[in-house]
């Protein structure tokens, strides 16, 4: 899905540190040559090889969706949720990003799950999961490259919960970026001062004879 606006450097970067978590965990990804949907719509990830539930490759479409709203007719109305559920918002991101790309992608073989997040920080179950399944794989080719083939469960949790804590850690804090992000609207309109070319006078540097020490 393509951005444009206030939201699309916040969408890149929520974008980016998703990938990397992969990159980092050894999966090829690809955000330049991700297939298109039968009604030739885009998404934004393409994981390769992640094998999840039986398919080879998983797509991932990533979106901020801001759950409140204002009203410039009644001030004291901004900052009201736009729906009355606490989960209302989140669900119904995540059902659009489902109705406009699952069907598309699971037909072709592919699994296809939203990453939605919002601007107060709150994440999607499916993509809570997606980075628990994440830290599980993680976890498990930590030991192997240990060379320890049964590790104890409770060694595995601890390493699980480490990758974990870690890559929701790095979500969040993007998240928090993000949403600073999408407030900074149209930063190339606004005026900017010039720094000033002249020299200070060195006079505004000269220590009065009082400021001198004497011994």
């Amino acid at each position: 899905m393509q951005h444009a606006g206030a939201t699309s450097g916040a969408h890149e970067h929520i974008l980016t540190a998703l990938q990397r978590l992969f990159t980092k965990a050894g999966y090829r990804t690809d955000r330049k040559h991700v297939p298109h949907s039968r009604g030739l719509k885009k998404t934004n990830l393409l994981i390769k090889d992640f094998q999840l539930q039986g398919v080879r490759d998983v797509i991932v479409d990533v979106t901020c969706h801001h759950e409140f709203r204002g009203s410039c007719a009644n001030q004291q109305r901004n900052g009201e949720p736009s729906l009355l559920d606490v989960n209302g918002a989140l669900d119904a991101a995540v059902k659009e990003k489902l109705d406009h790309y699952q069907h598309d992608y699971n037909d072709r073989n592919f699994f296809f799950l939203p990453a939605v997040t919002t601007t107060s920080e709150r994440i999607s179950g499916d993509f809570l999961r997606l980075l628990y399944i994440l830290s599980h794989r993680q976890a498990a080719n930590y030991f192997t490259r240990m060379g320890i083939i049964d590790p104890s469960p409770q060694a595995f949790k601890q390493r699980r919960g480490s990758h974990f804590y870690y890559n929701r850690a790095a979500i969040g804090l993007t998240c928090a970026l993000a949403t600073a992000m999408r407030i900074d609207i149209a930063p190339h309109e606004r005026p900017r001062k010039k720094p000033p070319h002249h020299v200070p006078d060195p006079h505004h540097f000269r220590i009065p004879p009082h400021a001198h020490l004497h011994d």
